[in-house]
């Protein structure tokens, strides 16, 4: 049976909801102010809750924030008079639905049928992030099966590796390649060493896409924020299967930094400036200017010019200066 929270600091308006709760067959609770209602949520689970904004104390406003952030299934429907107060405030707590008092029980079925409809959506994604993510657990596990079992069958750890990304992501082995190539480049231009593990981390930098779920690879469109983030765990992934092979290991820190950002809004670890391995931060501008200048299923590709542009106009809040100085010394001499 739908459980559903009453919180209203009203006793008249709580015991009307709850006697229309009881008609449309579902259990209610009452709760007179967001305190208590945060009590309540302790020790029960709601499906739906419908919360008065202007009560004594914490305000309904401040309820739904708590809501969202500790029971995030719960389906929020605010109700009040007041609807110049909601603001900005409504966006930081999305809800189901708004209830304008004084409302009809039409108006109030209504706003029931939307708190369902919104929490069958959010259960529905999370359960489909919760396939993808389990997916990508058993891919990579996989994946470092197979190259154990070549090696073991007589290829060097570079060639299995080499061997499976040409099989699994093809188009992502030759962006590695041709990324490899600018990064030993722009290497040499700032005098940097470039030893065999930091080719590899060129190469390879993007191998945990190998373990992506292919709903995510082979998506034409944008990617939802909860699909992004598990896209995004690729780096983990790719740091995990070079970890796997000993003589691939020292490439692993590499990559695991080769999405942080310069100037600190990057992933996974948030570093920053000269926090970041000299070497990811290498990658990230050859990568980023490969990626921009090849066309993709969802968009085309920049023209050489377009692409010098976005990474200057994205230094150094993304990139490192002196190192896209460097990238585009190389480039106008080739």
């Amino acid at each position: 049976m739908t459980s559903v929270l009453i919180v209203d600091d009203e006793p008249a308006v709580r015991d009307l909801m709850a006697r229309w709760v009881t008609a449309l067959g579902m259990r209610p609770q009452t709760a007179a102010s967001a305190d208590a209602a945060l009590a309540t949520l302790r020790t029960q689970h709601f499906d739906l809750a419908f919360v008065d904004v202007m009560m004594p104390g914490h305000d309904g406003l401040w309820l739904a924030a708590e809501m969202r952030r500790d029971h995030p299934g719960t389906a929020v429907v605010i109700a009040t008079a007041y609807t110049e107060l909601l603001g900005t405030d409504a966006a930081l707590a999305p809800i189901a639905d708004l209830l304008v008092k004084p409302f009809q029980r039409e108006r109030f079925t209504l706003a029931v049928d939307r708190g369902r409809q919104w929490r069958k959506d959010v259960l529905d994604e999370s359960h489909w992030h919760a396939v993808l993510s389990i997916e990508l657990r058993d891919r990579t596990e996989q994946i470092c099966t197979l190259l154990h079992r070549r090696v073991a069958d007589g290829m060097t750890e570079i060639a299995a590796l080499a061997a499976f990304a040409a099989e699994r992501i093809p188009e992502i082995a030759a962006h590695g390649d041709r990324v490899a190539r600018h990064a030993q480049a722009v290497a040499c231009e700032l005098g940097a060493d470039w030893g065999d593990e930091l080719d590899v981390a060129a190469r390879f930098h993007d191998v945990g896409k190998a373990a992506m779920p292919e709903a995510i690879l082979a998506k034409p469109s944008a990617l939802t924020a909860g699909e992004e983030a598990i896209m995004r765990q690729h780096v983990g992934v790719g740091a995990l299967i070079l970890e796997s092979a000993p003589t691939l290991a020292d490439a692993a820190p590499v990559v695991y930094a080769s999405h942080e950002w310069f100037g600190g809004g990057g992933y996974p670890m948030h570093s920053s400036g000269t926090d970041i391995p000299l070497a990811s931060r290498i990658i990230a501008v050859a990568d980023a200017y490969d990626a921009m200048t090849q066309d993709r299923s969802y968009r085309t590709h920049f023209t050489s010019t377009d692409a010098i542009a976005e990474l200057l106009r994205c230094s150094p809040a993304q990139f490192d200066p002196d190192v896209v100085t460097a990238f585009l010394s190389v480039l106008g001499r080739h």
